[in-house]
């Protein structure tokens, strides 16, 4: 297959969208040419031009009825899944994960380290940046998400205190020269030494600098966000908590629009009552992520994590002490449980996990069903909003032969 065969076909797709910007669905219909979205317009007002194709040779037509067209969605916060992890520094470990997240309608992810030895985030950042450059997967890593080392030795949560230390700057600039461009978020705790001038570094080099894993007080992030900080990581999690007379980590996130922020909608890293002022106060500027680690898509039991013992017990993922140590499901699982345990309409869930994420890690091309975004789509079922079929870059995805379909004049192939 070429690329000019390739080019030649037109995908007419057509059933309920949900663009991903919070409007409520419509019946339509979503064109794909060239591994992009050509067009997206309501039923009743399709175009001649399209409807003509619909008994043409030259375009390939699929009306999937009631079943919901969404963008894929963006977890910016993922370390693992189907038995594999980011830190094995593997390509068949991330192309394992990498299938798993993809059947489940994740197309996009920032491949997120842990706290770590700097051969092994060196390792991790290598394994990471050629299967993006070499295996058609491989474009469903949009970068990487560092975090750790650069951590609050207080605030560790499931990163191994052992190698948690100040930020060294000569480490990012070792690892912008070996892989430019690929580092797109630095998590790192604001009120260490070192961290203003990591955090200018992260900001010349198009890196989101965000806090996380921090005791930073609140005037101390206030700080920070002077200097360009811009996100803070799982809101709530592995951070100083807000009291009334010192708002710490978590009131100034609430406080300041400057901040964007995560949840993890997994039935224990928040209350729902949190999850609900988290949603209320920051509204646009909080999206969905999942902070899975190997076991997710995998059964009950005991694994490890950044050498460290996790246990798995329904679902759950725990220290022996009890400390969360990530989460087990993919993002449509989040989607799901904000529409049904949090009563969240499904236009606003899916925003949550598509334009949101999209924006927050400048990811200029994905996250809506619109006219030259890239075609990376999934098909949810009404009932149950089960993932029918993932579209990545224009191509369907096979969970079970692990191949791709490519479009042409001669069909779907």
């Amino acid at each position: 297959m070429t690329e000019r065969e390739r080019s030649a076909g037109r995908l007419v797709l057509k059933g309920t969208i949900l663009d991903g910007s919070g409007r409520e669905p419509f019946s339509g219909y979503v064109t794909v040419e060239q591994g992009r979205i050509a067009s997206v317009f309501p039923e009743e007002e399709a175009p001649a031009e399209v409807m003509s194709q619909l008994d043409s040779t030259d375009a390939q037509v699929l009306d999937f009825g009631n079943a919901y067209l969404t963008p894929g969605l963006i977890d910016i916060h993922l370390h693992g899944g189907a038995g594999a992890d980011v830190m094995d520094g593997s390509a068949d470990s991330l192309i394992r994960m990498l299938r798993y997240y993809l059947a489940h309608g994740t197309t996009s992810i920032l491949a997120t380290t842990l706290t770590a030895p700097k051969l092994d985030i060196d390792r991790a950042l290598a394994a990471a940046f050629s299967v993006q450059q070499t295996e058609r997967i491989g474009q469903v890593i949009q970068g990487v998400h560092l975090e750790g080392p650069f951590l609050s030795p207080k605030w560790p949560g499931a990163q191994h205190p052992q190698w948690i230390c100040n930020p060294q700057t000569a480490w990012l600039r070792d690892w912008t020269s070996r892989f430019p461009g690929f580092i797109r978020m630095l998590t790192l705790a604001p009120e260490l030494e070192g961290a203003e001038e990591a955090v200018a570094y992260a900001l010349e080099h198009s890196i989101i600098a965000a806090c996380g894993h921090s005791d930073a007080t609140y005037d101390q992030v206030r700080t920070a966000i002077g200097w360009g900080i811009s996100h803070a990581v799982h809101c709530c999690n592995a951070m100083r908590p807000f009291h009334h007379r010192e708002p710490g980590v978590v009131g100034a996130v609430l406080l300041h629009d400057e901040l964007s922020t995560e949840i993890n909608v997994d039935g224990y890293h928040l209350h729902p009552a949190a999850v609900e002022l988290i949603l209320r106060l920051k509204q646009d500027r909080v999206c969905v992520i999942t902070d899975s680690m190997r076991a997710a898509g995998m059964t009950d039991g005991v694994y490890h994590l950044a050498g460290l013992e996790v246990h798995v017990e329904q679902g759950a993922a725990r220290f022996a002490d009890g400390t969360i140590a990530g989460s087990t499901i993919p993002l449509v699982q989040t989607v799901r449980n904000l529409v049904q345990m949090h009563g969240k309409s499904l236009p606003e869930a899916v925003k949550h996990a598509t334009s949101i994420p999209a924006g927050i890690v400048k990811l200029h091309s994905k996250g809506l069903l619109k006219a030259g975004y890239d075609a990376d789509l999934v098909v949810l079922e009404p009932e149950g909003l089960q993932v029918k079929r993932v579209m990545l870059g224009g191509d369907w995805y096979d969970p079970e032969t692990h191949d791709f379909a490519y479009i042409s004049r001669r069909g779907l192939l």
